[in-house]
């Protein structure tokens, strides 16, 4: 589903961009120039003429600002195309799972969709997974610590007691720790479908089926 109020902007917007504010600026310096130039000359003495090199060299001035302002103009108009390409090929993604960091995951009767990634120095990974309600079911090690790696999170889906849990939606931290026990980053990461696109002023977002909403340019991966 498609915001159809803010993917409207893609269309069309009443908001003067950046070279337009610059070129009413700019008018209106060519209509001051000129309102002073035709001043001067009027009032100037017959036998001590004004000297036209400081004129020229305004308008010499004024002209480079204007190629300038031009140059702007077409790269917003650039800028406003690819926008709308990449707006495109986001809406695509509609309807398709995508992989993405996330601490939300959605267990279904099929899959536990979890992995992670840990940079550099981690020698030890926990995975620890809550349900909506804050409460911990259960803490898992890390299978492997290699930097960089894809780790898939496999779970038996029984809780700390190893009583059944149902599907439903859960809060994931990943906490990595090097040999002498400080922190090491670990990013856990999802598959989950793409619902709507909305677009923002930040730019395309993903409304995801575990709830969350997340920027189209943290996708890793669509499957």
């Amino acid at each position: 589903m498609i915001n159809a109020t803010l993917a409207s902007g893609l269309t069309g917007t009443t908001t003067q961009s950046a070279s337009q504010v610059s070129s009413n600026e700019l008018q209106e310096s060519y209509n001051s120039f000129l309102t002073l130039l035709t001043a001067q000359i009027s009032n100037q003495d017959p036998l001590e003429p004004v000297d036209s090199t400081q004129f020229v060299s305004q308008l010499a001035q004024l002209t480079q600002v204007e190629q300038s302002i031009s140059t702007n103009a077409n790269l917003e108009s650039i800028s406003s195309m690819l926008a709308t390409m990449g707006a495109m090929s986001d809406m695509q993604m509609i309807g398709r799972n995508v992989l993405v960091p996330s601490s939300q995951v959605t267990m279904t009767d099929a899959e536990f969709p979890l992995s992670y990634q840990v940079e550099p120095g981690a020698t030890d990974v926990k995975i620890r997974i809550y349900s909506q309600e804050g409460s911990l079911v259960r803490e898992l090690t890390g299978s492997s610590v290699a930097d960089g790696e894809l780790i898939d999170v496999a779970w038996d889906r029984r809780d700390a007691v190893g009583l059944p849990t149902p599907p439903g939606n859960f809060r994931i931290e990943i906490a990595a720790t090097d040999v002498n026990g400080d922190p090491i980053a670990a990013t856990s990461l999802t598959t989950a479908g793409v619902e709507r696109v909305n677009f923002t002023a930040r730019g395309p977002e993903l409304q995801l089926s575990n709830g969350e909403t997340v920027l189209s340019q943290v996708v890793r991966s669509v499957l």
